[in-house]
């Protein structure tokens, strides 16, 4: 096979469909994960702003790869507007995703009374994590009203295959 075969070429040698599928279903989610990932830290960070509800981009460019394409979001590019609330003194996660057209989204996970028991959002398919916030205020928090700009809210660029909802 060659060096981009893929999942389903692979498993093409198993002789029951029955396997074939049942083995895709659990490689399926590992494969997208290792072809939509930071190749570069997004290094989000607060405006700089007062008042500000978006982080952005460092200093410089994310680099990734979304469902195998190649993508990149400038340096100070505002992430989109947090969307849903949070109650006061819990907390929870805002994720950033890419996609292969360059089209950024957020997702909010579950929150909890503390960070241990927030969920992460379900990922979607094709698109690659371009870093994440965690949110807690002493008030309820507003996405796109209440700002980011507080000692509580802490950024994560990962970078390479990342999951928090792969568990074994």
């Amino acid at each position: 096979m060659s060096m981009f075969s893929t999942v389903t070429q692979f498993l093409s040698g198993m002789s029951a469909e029955k396997d074939r599928n049942a083995v895709l279903q659990v490689a399926s989610p590992l494969a997208d994960r290792y072809n939509s990932v930071a190749t570069s830290s997004a290094g989000l960070v607060v405006t700089g702003t007062a008042g500000t509800a978006v982080p952005k981009i460092g200093a410089v460019a994310f680099q990734g790869v979304a469902a195998g394409v190649p993508v990149t979001i400038a340096a100070s590019t505002d992430m989109p507007a947090l969307v849903g609330s949070i109650t006061a003194s819990s907390f929870n996660i805002f994720c950033f995703f890419i996609d292969s057209a360059s089209v950024v989204t957020s997702a909010m996970g579950t929150e909890g009374t503390a960070l241990a028991k927030v969920k992460f959002p379900q990922f979607p398919t094709g698109k690659a994590l371009v870093g994440y916030i965690t949110v807690t205020h002493s008030s309820t928090f507003v996405g796109g009203t209440t700002s980011l700009n507080t000692a509580t809210t802490v950024y994560i660029s990962p970078t390479g295959a990342f999951d928090p909802n792969v568990v074994i």
